[in-house]
């Protein structure tokens, strides 16, 4: 159900009714106001001005003009706004003069309820720009009606029980009073609908009387006014967040029992001959069951912590009611007890079995003691049988009921449904996880699969999907179904299928989660693969598509890594066939559906052989799919719509079948030209997209895209979007550009490489910020080319470009721009690494390193995704600056990298953490670079030791030390055996300390595992040989543990020397190693 459908299914029942004809009727014959004037003014421009209150009969009059004037409007003589909106602020002047003005007499209540539920029920109340204040008049109305509701009965305003007039009466009243009341309430209902923010001065007073009402007492005469109060419990709480928390527990215990304890009629009020009196029965007891289930969506909605609580006995209560019809209802034996405990919250849990008949339990346990007594016992076979009986046979109906009366309890059983799901839904939203568990409660995991849609042992979702008779159903079990699959992927990942039991129970008697799940996977594919096939042509065209919609979920959330083959093929058959369809909607879905499957990793290997693989009875090299999108991006006169969706299907097949496209590309190149010349700016976009998908896909093939092919897709596509005026095109335009190769940028002609360049920088001053960032994401890319890398003047121009950026207002501009920044430093160091040091000082000049490293601390003091670039560019940038720089801003700029990188270290994100130590690394790789001992430098002025010096070691040691990431550790690692000479690791006490920090590092390895994530264990061997290289390292440079005065356990010692390589040197072993 989508959210405008959801929107209209709430404002349709908030007046309290079920189905507002039938209480439209019921209203009018029940009511005792002022009978209205024979002949009501037809209603003009200027009629809202005889509206002159002079007393509280000329009050009275304008009211009922105004439910004569609601009728003009509801049989369509006014049409007109303006007409509209001036009646509608007329009529709030006389709502809120009225709400303080009238008495509560019975007469003025009663016209009061029915004037306010007629305008509020139509949506003629709303806020204006000028006139009554719109919570003034909310809060006004909600006084009156408190007081009449609290008003004492007059003498003979209550009849007899054994007057005739009350057994002429609706089954839902119980004399005037009793009737006033529920007109109230109703009345009361409407007003509450999404006001809940003004009336926080009378939240006690209403809960008072409403939670009174909503009370199960039990009383068939009393459920009209039951009803209404539950009614005004759930537009109470609607869309009112945490507004109203203190009360949500007691609604819940208030609500609760009222779907726990409904049917308390007796056995022999239903059966028996079909009667009037038997329809109202059942008619009452739907409209109240759905109204109950209505109030418990809202607060779920609202509370996410009552369904996390309270799980096991909501699915208990929504699984009743999901698969919920007259028949089965009726039925049912049914044994009424309390829980003991006056809380809800304490009732127990449906005891099934997923893998035997499907029979539930329902038992409630008292929370003092162990004792348990059986409320219901639901046999879930026979429930579903009746269910399907709907479809085929209405016997106990055909003979005394007409047609209008099984329709309208068709309808109003299809309300309870609907109203079921959608808690249901509240609950896959709230608590995804907490579901889980309690999915064959409403997905069947039998081990069999159903012959027909809808015959399963179990009711299911996919039952009340393939064959319920009231679309809407139909329809939010789809949507309630996909939100639980895109909430479930991790759960659905663990899907296995035993190919020898083949779903069969194992030796225990039991099966193993995997496979339980596996189960209701299959069943997912195959419930759903028949339920679209045995759908006839008079099924509505809109739950086509939604059924396709989820399908669409089930095949992008499955995995299929363990499943036995065959199941995305079987649901692809059931759905490709409606490609064909006329309806673009439709086709749109179905394109989706394609998506979704072409996207799935797990399903690669039998999409590419059995639906991407051409039909061995053709001559054709393409499979007929793939023809079918072709013709679709190739016809002009297809469906924008469609279109669109076909080339997002072929930028999959791209992605992720890049070997299946590759000989379509002539076909493709023209689609794509056409696609160009498109007027409409969404095809021109889906065009580019694939073509980016493409050429990323081709550059990371096998074979990879040549430079012909690039000069040829630039001449003929990419370049013609930077001459676009929308800055989405242009975007593309640089998108696509960035996934050239190197190789291949290096065989463009030269004319093409300086326009190509010439293109990119100007793009990053355009004027529109996704622009500017794509041209930095390809300016990135562009840097790192060797044969860019080794023009000095291409690296400069590049470099201001993204330098500039990096100050921009918008955040994704900087973050791509600081990670060029980050690339312009690794690009630097790629150039010393390939002797150019003529090229790196042409480049790296005094100026050019400050703003570099300027830019790169304002980077890291950003926002957080930008600061490991920022920390990156620092590490690269140290790591080739000269050493007359470092000498000259060793005090300044450099002094303030160091202690920034030193900051990350020891505090941040576990990436800023990990960039830190990795920067450092490769800092310490400057032999240039002044640390530890100052003897023989010209740092011996300062100090005997480098200043920072004890601080770097200090944050490289804490992160070996205190990290729980594994891969903080080795970046740490590496860096402390980075440098060559005793001399840069400091005195005596600092390589002491560095040494027993490693020795109790490697030698508590082996007792951290309770300690650490599951995923972190994958590199636990890497750290320790990266810590034992790191301790031998040192005990090489020092000449071995004695002279530190340590000892060396022997275990460790022979763990050092196994750790070394096979052709190391072992003549030393025994005096460093002792």
């Amino acid at each position: 159900m989508t959210n405008a459908s959801r929107q209209r299914h709430n404002r349709h029942q908030r007046g309290g009714s079920a189905h507002r004809g039938l209480d439209a009727d019921d209203t009018s014959r029940r009511q005792s106001g002022p009978k209205q004037s024979k002949q009501v003014p037809p209603m003009g421009t200027n009629d809202c001005l005889p509206f002159v209150v002079k007393d509280s009969a000329a009050l009275k009059e304008d009211l009922i003009r105004i439910l004569g004037r609601i009728k003009d409007l509801e049989s369509g003589k006014t049409k007109e706004i303006e007409e509209i909106e001036a009646f509608s602020k007329m009529a709030q002047e006389r709502l809120a003069l009225a709400s303080r003005s009238l008495p509560n007499e019975p007469e003025d209540v009663d016209l009061m309820s029915k004037v306010v539920f007629a305008l509020f029920n139509r949506d003629l109340v709303k806020p204006q720009p000028s006139g009554v204040s719109y919570g003034n008049l909310i809060e006004s109305l909600c006084r009156f009606f408190i007081a009449a509701y609290n008003n004492e009965p007059i003498q003979g305003d209550i009849e007899s029980p054994a007057s005739p007039s009350i057994l002429h009466a609706s089954n839902t009243s119980v004399g005037s009073y009793e009737r006033r009341k529920v007109d109230i309430l109703r009345a009361l209902s409407e007003i509450l609908f999404e006001n809940g923010s003004n009336i926080k001065d009378l939240l006690q007073d209403l809960f008072q009387i409403i939670s009174a009402a909503a009370r199960n007492t039990g009383l068939h005469e009393q459920s009209e006014l039951r009803r209404m109060a539950l009614n005004c419990m759930a537009n109470m709480v609607h869309k009112t967040g945490s507004l109203f928390s203190a009360l949500h527990e007691r609604m819940y215990e208030i609500l609760f029992p009222n779907l726990v304890l409904t049917s308390q009629y007796e056995a022999s009020s239903l059966v028996g001959p079909t009667s009037a009196a038997r329809r109202r029965d059942r008619a009452s007891e739907r409209k109240l069951i759905s109204s109950a289930l209505r109030a418990l969506h809202f607060l779920l909605q609202e509370d996410k912590n009552i369904s996390t609580r309270s799980i096991p006995p909501l699915m208990n209560v929504i699984c009743r009611f999901m698969f919920y019809t007259s028949e089965n209802w009726a039925s049912q034996p049914t044994t009424i007890a309390s829980p003991a405990s006056s809380s809800a919250f304490n009732v127990g849990v449906i005891q099934r079995s997923s893998y035997s008949t499907p029979a539930s339990i329902i038992s409630y346990t008292k929370s003092g003691g162990a004792t348990s007594h059986s409320l219901q016992t639901l046999d879930y076979a026979e429930l579903s049988l009746a269910y399907r009986s709907i479809q085929s046979s209405d016997s106990e109906y055909s003979d005394s009921e007409s047609g209008i009366h099984l329709a309208q309890r068709r309808r109003h059983d299809g309300k309870v449904r609907l109203n079921a799901l959608l808690c249901l839904q509240a609950l896959a939203r709230a608590a995804p996880k907490q579901l889980q568990p309690h999915w064959p409660k409403f997905l069947t995991s039998s081990s069999s699969a159903p012959m027909t849609a809808g015959t399963y042992k179990a009711p299911s979702l996919i039952g009340l999907i393939g064959s319920d008779p009231i679309y809407n159903v139909r329809s939010a079990a789809c949507v309630v179904l996909g939100n639980i699959l895109e909430s479930s992927r991790q759960y659905l990942a663990m899907a296995e299928e035993n190919t020898n039991i083949s779903g069969t129970k194992s030796h225990t008697g039991l099966l193993a989660l995997s496979e339980r799940v596996g189960l209701m996977t299959r069943e997912l594919h195959i419930g759903f693969a028949l339920a679209v096939d045995n759908m006839d042509s008079s099924v509505d065209q809109a739950i086509v598509i939604q059924m396709i919609k989820c399908c669409s979920s089930i095949v992008a959330n499955c995995s299929y890594e363990k499943m036995r083959p065959g199941l995305p093929h079987l649901v692809f058959r059931s759905v490709e066939k409606f490609l064909n369809s006329n309806d673009p909607s439709l086709q749109s879905a179905v394109l989706l559906f394609l998506t979704n499957l072409l996207s799935n990793i797990s399903a690669r290997v039998e999409v590419r052989e059995s639906i991407l693989s051409p039909s061995t009875d053709s001559d054709t090299t393409t499979s007929e799919l793939l023809s079918r999108l072709l013709g679709l991006v190739e016809n002009s006169q297809i469906p924008a719509a469609v279109c669109i969706e076909a080339w997002d299907t072929l930028r999959a097949v791209a992605q992720f079948h890049f070997d299946a496209i590759t000989t379509l590309w002539p076909r493709l190149d023209s689609a794509l030209e056409n696609a160009q010349k498109s007027e409409d700016l969404r095809i021109r976009s889906s065009g580019l997209l694939f073509l980016e998908e493409y050429s990323k896909a081709g550059t990371l093939a096998i074979n990879p895209l040549t430079s012909e092919w690039w000069k040829d897709a630039m001449e003929r596509h990419i370049l013609k979007a930077f001459a676009e005026e929308n800055p989405s095109i242009k975007a593309l335009g640089c998108d696509c550009i960035s996934h050239l190769s190197s190789d291949a940028f290096s065989g463009l002609p030269s004319r093409l490489e300086m326009l190509i360049m010439s293109l990119v920088l100007g793009t990053a001053l355009d004027e529109h910020p996704n622009t500017r960032a794509a041209a930095c994401r390809a300016i990135g890319v562009f840097i790192l080319f060797p044969s860019l890398r080794g023009n000095s003047t291409h690296v400069v121009d590049l470099a201001s470009a993204v330098l500039d950026l990096c100050q921009d207002s918008n955040l994704n501009v900087r973050v791509r721009a600081s990670w060029a920044v980050g690339n312009l430093c690794d690009s630097l160091v790629l150039v010393k690494a390939n002797d150019q040091a003529h090229v790196l000082d042409e480049i790296l000049t005094l100026s050019l390193w400050t703003k570099i490293i300027k830019t790169a601390l304002t980077i890291c003091q950003d926002h957080e995704k930008l600061k490991s670039n920022g920390i990156r560019a620092i590490g690269g940038l140290l790591r080739v600056t000269f050493e007359g720089i470092l000498e000259r801003e060793r005090h300044s700029l450099v002094k303030d990298a160091i202690y920034a990188l030193i900051k990350h270290m020891e505090q941040g994100s576990l990436k800023g953490r990990w960039n830190a130590c990795y920067a450092m690394q490769n800092v310490l790789l400057n032999p240039c670079f002044p640390i530890g001992s100052t003897a023989g430098t010209s740092y011996a002025l300062d100090s005997d030791m480098v200043s920072w010096t004890r601080d770097v070691y200090g944050a490289l040691l804490q992160a070996i030390q205190q990290s729980r990431n594994f891969k903080v550790r080795i970046n740490a690692c590496a860096a402390l055996t980075v440098p060559k000479t005793r001399a840069k690791y400091g005195d005596q006490a600092m390589l002491r300390k560095m040494i027993q920090v490693l020795m109790t590092a490697v030698q508590n390895l082996d007792e951290e595992q309770g300690e650490h994530e599951f995923g972190e264990f994958q590199y636990r061997g890497q750290l320790e040989t990266k810590l034992l290289k790191c301790l031998d390292h040192l005990l090489q440079i020092t000449g071995g543990v004695a002279n530190l005065g340590l000892e060396l356990d022997p275990n460790l010692r022979q763990r050092i020397l196994d750790n070394r390589p096979e052709n190391a040197e072992a003549s030393t072993a025994s005096n460093i190693l002792p």
